[in-house]
């Protein structure tokens, strides 16, 4: 008798037809996500300066609602769906490495940003971003 179970050496068995068509789908998804992201690349770019400018209670919504339809967009592409046909649970990713990438960078760039290295820069960063402010202000009035 085999010790060996079922789900150890189970596959999936998927006809040509099928492949083919998740292959495609796939494409199209990638062409559609591509078209997405070169919209919102200057999308959120315009909105982060158009929140920088209006500081206060609302700032940055600009950004966080561009942000929310990134979301949205994206589970609407679904673009990796095909995956969970064929991948058991275990296999799929439940982290993003890119996500825990961009934590260490940014809290890296934040540990060398609030070191004395760069208190003269954050400074002078501050001052002129006081300076933009201070004008939109003035030109308020």
């Amino acid at each position: 008798m085999d010790n060996t179970s079922d789900s150890d050496d189970a596959q999936i068995e998927i006809s040509k037809s099928t492949l083919v068509r998740d292959a495609l789908v796939f494409q199209l998804k990638l062409l559609i996500d591509g078209l997405r992201d070169l919209v919102l690349i200057p999308v959120s770019l315009i909105g982060t300066v158009v929140s920088l400018m209006n500081p206060g209670k609302n700032a940055g919504t600009a950004v966080y609602d561009i942000v929310a339809v990134g979301r949205e967009t994206e589970q609407q592409i679904n673009l990796f769906e095909a995956a969970d046909r064929v991948l058991p649970e275990a296999e799929q990713s439940q982290s993003s490495d890119l996500d825990n990438l961009v934590r260490d960078v940014e809290g890296y760039v934040r540990r060398e940003f609030e070191s004395e290295r760069f208190s003269a820069a954050r400074e002078r960063l501050e001052k002129a971003l006081a300076s933009l402010d201070g004008r939109k202000h003035k030109s308020d009035a």
